[in-house]
């Protein structure tokens, strides 16, 4: 039995594979504080700001199409 709560969810095919992202509760116990999103098929970066600023702070960029990003809430059509 999945304990994922779907929030959001796209997908589409490419000429490469699938991509798409995953807006996700995971009702697992300790977890509902949090929502998660999982995304496919689209570039990213990782970086621990600790190697570069001393911050001690990781931090994690996608380049999301403007398409998701509307989507997602994150940006206004």
């Amino acid at each position: 039995m999945s304990t994922k709560e779907t929030i959001k969810h796209y997908d589409e095919s490419t000429d490469i594979g699938m991509r798409g992202f995953h807006l996700y509760r995971d009702w697992f116990p300790g977890s509902s504080e949090y929502v998660l999103l999982e995304i496919n098929g689209v570039p990213f970066e990782a970086v621990s700001a600790d190697l570069f600023s001393g911050r001690g702070v990781n931090s994690v960029i996608n380049r999301l199409p403007n398409e998701w990003a509307r989507k997602l809430g994150l940006i206004e059509s």
